[in-house]
């Protein structure tokens, strides 16, 4: 794998290599904050609602969720050449994310092709996961990206 501050290209990405963030803490504010703008479904806001749906204390959004699953992938320390992303496949939201969760991002490069139009450019998928300290896997998803190979000497 590339070292961090490294540009990291198409030529550098191994199938089944992985890539790890550090920890981030689920904030209870900004999981509200965030709710109250963009996903005011009550078991994000009111602890008692959350509770009497069976989920002992409020959740996170999906959506907060992806967002901290993007913004860890930023934190990687890997500059990625990454020229755009396809979108996002398998979505899945395995388990709710909850106050002060300890989360991380595995990032497992699943397979890649170079591009036949645009030898400059390839097309690789990768599975990224936000999961807990202990291990349990909270968003799982297949994100698909146009990526620069190295530039010729």
């Amino acid at each position: 794998m590339s070292e961090p501050n490294n540009k990291f290209y198409f030529d550098d990405i191994v199938p089944d290599a992985q890539l790890l963030s550090s920890e981030t803490m689920l904030d209870r504010e900004a999981m509200r904050d965030f709710a109250r703008r963009w996903d005011p479904l009550p078991i994000h806001l009111d602890e008692e609602t959350a509770r009497k749906a069976g989920l002992g204390d409020i959740t996170a959004s999906g959506s907060f969720l992806l967002a901290t699953k993007n913004r860890l992938l930023y934190e990687l320390g890997v500059d990625m050449a990454v020229i755009a992303s396809f979108g996002f496949d398998e979505v899945r939201f395995k388990e709710p994310g909850k106050p002060d969760d300890a989360v991380r991002l595995r990032l497992t490069w699943l397979e890649k092709r170079l591009s036949t139009s645009r030898p400059d450019r390839g097309i690789a998928k990768h599975l990224g996961e936000l999961m807990r300290a202990d291990g349990t896997v909270i968003l799982s998803l297949i994100d698909t990206v146009m990526i620069r190979t190295r530039p010729k000497a």
